[in-house]
């Protein structure tokens, strides 16, 4: 995959939260995925990682997806 220019070769924090059924909903801020994580139920899990975008906002991460909460 090729890095694009600028601030698309920039490392980014991505924020997912992943349901109990296992649905996953993809957040731009930890502010926001904090917020809304109560919203998503019982046993719903908060998760990050580090991804760099490439061309045509596709990301790729090295070590993948952490568990926060």
């Amino acid at each position: 995959m090729s890095i694009g220019p600028g601030l698309a070769g920039m490392p980014m924090e991505e924020w997912k939260i992943r349901t109990a059924k296992g649905r996953e909903y993809a957040f731009d801020s930890e502010e926001e995925a904090r917020s809304a994580l109560r919203d998503y139920g019982e046993g719903s899990t908060l998760w990050k990682r580090k991804a760099y975008r490439g061309i045509a906002n596709v990301s790729m991460s090295p070590k993948g997806w952490t568990q926060v909460d």
